[in-house]
């Protein structure tokens, strides 16, 4: 279940993390990191095209792990990621 403000935050939230067609390297991992040190939640986008319908979860999933995060919203290319 997911308040009305929490679903609120999560709309005004810009993304700040793309992921491009390089896909999960050190930069980026660190990137998601060091935002969520600064804030508790970020938003990511994939470009289109990076990943496919049957792997998006599973990416998501995996990301956070690396990250030590938790995804708490995940529609299409984008997902919502907060600190763990």
């Amino acid at each position: 279940y997911m308040s009305d403000k929490l679903k609120k935050e999560i709309q005004d939230l810009k993304i700040t993390v793309r992921i491009g067609f390089n896909g999960i390297k050190d930069t980026l991992i660190n990137e998601i990191k060091d935002q969520l040190n600064s804030r508790n939640m970020i938003k990511l986008k994939a470009n289109k095209g990076v990943l496919d319908v049957s792997s998006r979860k599973v990416f998501w999933e995996d990301l956070a792990k690396k990250t030590n995060s938790k995804v708490i919203k995940q529609i299409g290319n984008v997902a919502v990621f907060v600190r763990r």
